[in-house]
């Protein structure tokens, strides 16, 4: 783009400068075609110079000059003769006269004057076929240069701010377009290393465990039932670590495909009720079920049902006390919803809560199973269904995760 700028500022340049040197020589040509039709037609061979037609400005440069000068230069004996000294001394130029009356044309030449340059046109005027005087006219070069040097410099200046837009587009697009990776591996780095602290814990609480066994091959394993069911506790828990991850890298990778089919939703909203029923009994819990009949989407029937297990076992696990409320309505589309009347999320967590190994406060800790994936997987399992989820909590209002799934 920037070399782009400077090219079209090139021609433009250019293309105005020749333009104005050709219209100054025509106009140089014109004028002194019409002197030398003046002095044919009046028979007059003395050198002049028209007076109205010039001025110096001595406020400025005494380079700047304006306006055309008109000579007429006798031709006797086949030589031009030179004029008698006037303001300008280096006009008319003798040799540029002798120069066009040898090629019998006029001739264009430029000349160096104490004034600076000058662009001059020599023309004979010719009677019977004789030559009688060379007419010249000539203008100062200061005008047109000045014209020139200044658009030069405007166009600089244009192009010079083109230049500097460019860059600065060029910065604005390169840091939007690198933005997105770094955020990408910046959350590949804050994913690894949650990883790796999420896997070291129940890694070092097995090896502890087993160290004691080993510390003490003669005993009885009977004496350690305690430690052996913490041992397959936390087994069990690195297995659902392990498959959340390997369910989050495939999400990742593309490679976790949806197999679509007619789900009937009211089903498995009523077998997850089911399910949780004596979870919630055992912890002192409340599992109301409000299930309309008939619910029918497309999806895959094992995501939805893993989507409904993340909501309500985060419901049952963090409410001390009260109720859990699973609710699924039809009409247009399906809303199921799981409410609470646990601690509830304070406002500047709700923004977070469905990111990667998210906790919104230290109830919600991997010492009670969490990993703070589950809400992570059952975003991108609504969104896979061209859904959403969406949560509304308050502090100590409990909380309501609903999800919502267009119809067939």
């Amino acid at each position: 783009m920037a070399a782009t700028l400077a090219l079209v500022a090139g021609g433009i340049v250019l293309f105005n400068a020749r333009e104005a040197r050709r219209a100054g020589d025509l106009e140089l040509r014109l004028r002194a075609e019409a002197l030398a039709a003046d002095l044919l037609r009046s028979g007059d061979r003395r050198g002049r110079r028209s007076e109205d037609e010039f001025h110096l400005d001595d406020e400025s440069h005494r380079l700047e000059r304006a306006g055309v000068l008109g000579y007429v230069l006798p031709v006797e004996g086949g030589r031009v003769l030179p004029p008698p000294p006037g303001a300008f001394p280096d006009l008319p130029n003798v040799d540029a006269a002798a120069a066009a009356l040898a090629a019998r044309a006029g001739r264009f030449a430029t000349v160096t004057t104490a004034g600076g340059q000058a662009r001059l046109y020599s023309l004979p005027a010719m009677r019977n076929g004789r030559p009688i005087a060379v007419v010249q006219t000539a203008r100062s070069r200061y005008f047109v240069e000045t014209a020139l040097a200044r658009l030069l410099l405007a166009v600089m200046g244009i192009g010079a701010g083109g230049l500097v837009l460019s860059a600065g587009a060029g910065f604005w697009l390169a840091g939007r377009t690198l933005r997105p990776i770094a955020h990408a591996m910046e959350r590949q780095r804050r994913f690894t290393a949650d990883a790796s602290h999420e896997l070291r814990t129940p890694l070092t609480l097995i090896r502890g465990n087993a160290e004691l066994l080993a510390r003490h091959p003669d005993r009885p394993i009977g004496e350690y039932g305690d430690v052996v069911q913490d041992i397959i506790a936390e087994s069990d828990r690195l297995g659902r670590l392990v498959a959340d991850l390997l369910t989050l890298a495939r999400v990742d990778e593309g490679r976790l495909q949806l197999l679509l089919a007619d789900v009937d939703l009211s089903a498995v909203a009523a077998a997850l009720a089911r399910e949780f029923e004596p979870l919630a009994t055992a912890r002192g819990l409340t599992l109301r079920a409000e299930i309309a009949p008939g619910v029918h989407v497309r999806g895959d029937a094992d995501r939805l049902r893993q989507l409904g297990v993340i909501l309500l076992d985060n419901a049952v696990r963090y409410t001390q006390a009260g109720a859990v409320t699973l609710r699924l309505t039809g009409g247009h589309g399906a809303i199921l919803s799981v409410s609470d009347t646990g601690p509830g999320i304070a406002p500047e967590h709700l923004p977070h809560i469905f990111e990667r190994f998210y906790r919104a406060d230290p109830a919600r800790s991997s010492d009670q199973g969490g990993f703070g994936l589950g809400l992570a997987i059952a975003r991108w399992i609504a969104e896979a269904h061209g859904g959403r989820i969406e949560v509304t909590s308050a502090p100590g209002r409990g909380s309501t995760f609903s999800v919502r799934l267009p119809s067939k």
